[in-house]
């Protein structure tokens, strides 16, 4: 009988908690300019590791991230290095580095595609090769390996597939030789970075996957 009435003292407890807790403000895009760089390369740059001594780089780049208009297409950037020494990269080529190349995107609901090769636009193209040199510093050594891909990102109905602002992930895998396990990488979307954060009461930013903060319980509205 006690044990029934802590339990209902309990449910009553928190039942009250969460009417008295105020929702955090929702979700607000910040800015391109106001993005900070070094947390979306943390975000959207993966490396998969082949070998000792081979390993790959995927990275997404979200062009709205950069200031860019609304395309068609999704780029990727990709580099496939054999590392003798530390001061020893053999890079892939062009061809190399796309030959099995995956791109494949699984949204909130868990439904997957397999995103199809797609022709560079102008627009695409004069932008890569305006960036190429921020992008190739960002990488570092990595850098003078890359090559730049790109894939559909529109369906029939010319909706956007891929949104960096949307629940989901993105994966790119790697051809592998059939000795190995396949490598890939993987992108976990929303990005936290493109958003302002929102601070609990505790002053902590909240993840934008959250929904509550988690040291003490106060909602978190995601729209």
């Amino acid at each position: 009988m006690a044990k029934n009435k802590n339990l209902s003292l309990m449910i009553a407890a928190l039942t009250l908690f969460a009417l008295n807790s105020s929702p955090i403000i929702a979700l607000e895009k910040r800015p391109s300019q106001e993005i900070p760089i070094d947390e979306l390369v943390k975000e959207t740059m993966q490396f998969a590791e082949v070998s000792n001594n081979q390993m790959n780089l995927a990275w997404y780049l979200p062009l709205e991230a950069f200031g860019a208009p609304p395309q068609p297409v999704l780029v990727i950037a990709v580099v496939k290095a054999d590392i003798s020494s530390p001061d020893s990269f053999k890079f892939a080529s062009e061809a190399e580095a796309q030959k099995g190349l995956k791109v494949t995107y699984t949204d909130s609901s868990g439904k997957s595609i397999v995103l199809a090769k797609a022709p560079k636009s102008g627009d695409v193209d004069l932008f890569i090769t305006e960036m190429k040199p921020i992008f190739s510093k960002i990488a570092g050594k990595f850098g003078e390996g890359m090559w730049f891909f790109t894939y559909k990102n529109v369906d029939d109905s010319g909706k956007s597939i891929v949104s960096p602002y949307e629940p989901g992930k993105l994966k790119v895998s790697f051809s592998g030789k059939s000795s190995t396990p396949q490598p890939e990488s993987t992108v976990e979307l929303p990005l936290n970075s493109l958003f302002v954060p929102r601070l609990c009461p505790n002053g902590k930013p909240a993840h934008v996957s959250w929904k509550y903060c988690p040291w003490d319980g106060t909602p978190l509205t995601l729209k």
